[in-house]
């Protein structure tokens, strides 16, 4: 099992929103991901967070466009420029300060989240802490903060 980061600019898709409505999402897909792998969804600027962790269930699949056209922000977004798609199932939604991008970077992250990529090893332990110790301070839960 590989674990991978995948970035998504808020200004574009809403992922939150769409992974907590229908728990699985259909993602481009540009590098050897393999059915089985982890994805973590990384929000961009403003955010600048990774937001949830997901399965990979199926790679290579043609596009069906689902029911997630809602989420789309930017209408000149087109899925029809790529060529791979995966299918993503969420398996947790976060609303962590400590996945961060300034903590991923002291923990094993070494450039910025701008493509699709492997999740270094130590990145991943980082994560996976980071989630266990986390203990938030409000009632808030996993509000969609781009719905707000």
């Amino acid at each position: 099992m590989v674990a991978w980061l995948i970035p998504c600019s808020p200004s574009v898709y809403d992922a939150e929103g769409a992974f907590q409505e229908y728990g699985h999402v259909v993602w481009h897909q540009n590098c050897k991901m393999q059915a089985g792998d982890i994805a973590y969804i990384y929000i961009s600027a403003p955010i600048k967070e990774i937001c949830c962790k997901c399965i990979i269930e199926d790679v290579d699949i043609p596009l069906d466009v689902g029911d997630d056209d809602g989420y789309v922000i930017d209408e000149m977004f087109s899925l029809k420029s790529y060529r791979r798609f995966m299918d993503l199932k969420m398996i947790e939604i976060y609303d962590n300060p400590l996945l961060g991008l300034s903590f991923l970077k002291m923990n094993g992250l070494g450039s910025p989240i701008q493509g699709q990529r492997r999740a270094p090893q130590a990145l991943v332990e980082y994560i996976e802490k980071a989630v266990k110790e986390w203990k938030p301070n409000n009632a808030l839960g996993t509000e969609n903060r781009l719905r707000a």
